[in-house]
């Protein structure tokens, strides 16, 4: 049975997990280190039935003989505690960010430039069944050479990066590194080609404002007429059983918000494609896509994972194809093979399909994006010396 370790049991790695066990693959949660060690003792939790806590990761892998572990802490600790594991050789889930900040990167880059064990960054996209399909028929060489990319991720849910932990920039690096690392690292994973030039903007248009940053919308006195609020997230927006009286949220219109709601890149790679790629966190309901069109010069392929549809028009003839998907799964379906990648690799030494490489590789471009928005300048894509 694979003893795995966990550092930074919050929500996203206890499913993650969690979801191991549906591949029938004997593992158990031999140890947890997390600030919250006693309180994660006694919360019932039947997955931590048999598990050793320690308040920090140092203790933990001093302590244990792990067959793997996986990082789940805020962002800001991902570089740190994913060298603490590579001290020890051990295989290795991060999640995303790998870094963020150029200093981590360049940290984690010389950390694990030697590293033989697998690691497994938490990039679900390039691992869904409707990209594992893009990614067949390029290889089959169906609309020719991509020349050409618009990918646009328009966030239903956007309201989470300025009403929780996330709208602290000082954690997450901002929304570069929070969202378009997943978008990015599969564009290029889909046409093999890494980036050589990013132009960035970015703009908070909509959240923001002047109320206190530490206001709760439960405690606002316009809760019956703000629209974020949980009051009308329910009435007039349908969303959940009843009015959330318990809500945690905090106000999306405080003083302090960085984060942007909207932002837009073009990146060049060396192999001379380019791409148009746009976010939004303002976007609501039926508006929500995530996608992108790929245009070779015999056709062009279009995706979107809101619609589990991909579409292939044919440039030579007036005819178009629809690939439908079923299923709703967790991220498309990504979650889960990556959690049948991180348990096969532990235990058979499978090759990971994100590893650490990519990891790095996009938020490397995703800090020069960021880089750009801020100086208004084209800037080229690579490592800092």
């Amino acid at each position: 049975m694979l003893r795995i370790g966990i550092i930074g049991y919050g929500s996203r790695i206890s499913h993650m997990a969690r979801e191991m066990g549906i591949f029938g693959i004997p593992y158990h949660i031999a140890a947890v280190a997390d600030p919250r060690a006693e309180q994660l003792a006694a919360s019932g939790d039947a997955l931590l039935a048999e598990t050793c806590f320690y308040d920090s990761a140092d203790a933990m892998l001093a302590s244990e003989t792990l067959d793997g572990v996986m990082v789940g802490t805020r962002c800001d600790l991902h570089t740190e505690m994913a060298l603490k594991v590579a001290q020890r050789r051990l295989p290795l889930f991060l999640e995303k960010p790998v870094a963020i900040s150029f200093e981590q990167l360049v940290a984690l880059q010389q950390g694990f430039a030697d590293y033989q064990p697998i690691t497994v960054v938490s990039f679900p996209l390039r691992v869904t069944p409707i990209v594992q399909r893009v990614k067949a028929m390029l290889e089959a060489d169906e609309i020719g050479t991509v020349e050409h990319m618009v990918a646009f991720n328009d966030v239903p849910y956007g309201r989470v990066y300025y009403n929780h932990w996330y709208r602290d920039y000082g954690i997450t690096g901002g929304l570069w590194l929070q969202k378009a690392t997943h978008d990015l690292d599969y564009l290029q994973y889909l046409i093999d080609d890494e980036p050589d030039t990013v132009a960035a903007m970015h703009a908070r248009r909509v959240y923001g404002g002047d109320k206190p940053f530490d206001l709760r919308c439960i405690d606002c006195d316009e809760w019956e007429t703000c629209p974020e609020s949980p009051f009308n997230r329910f009435h007039a927006g349908f969303e959940g059983e009843r009015v959330d009286l318990e809500s945690t949220s905090m106000c999306l219109f405080s003083t302090g918000i960085t984060n942007q709601d909207m932002g837009n890149c073009l990146v060049q790679y060396r192999g001379g494609a380019q791409l148009s790629y746009t976010q939004n966190f303002f976007a609501r309901h039926l508006a929500a896509r995530r996608g992108a069109r790929l245009y070779g010069y015999r056709g062009t392929i279009e995706f979107d994972w809101y619609q589990n549809q991909i579409k292939v028009y044919r440039h030579r003839s007036p005819v178009a194809e629809t690939i439908d998907f079923g299923g709703n799964m967790a991220h498309f379906g990504g979650d889960r093979e990556l959690c049948l990648d991180f348990a096969r690799g532990v235990r058979d030494g499978t090759p990971s399909r994100s590893p650490i490489q990519a990891g790095i590789l996009s938020a490397l471009t995703c800090l020069w994006a960021r880089e750009s928005a801020l100086t208004g300048q084209f800037c080229r894509v690579e490592m800092p010396s």
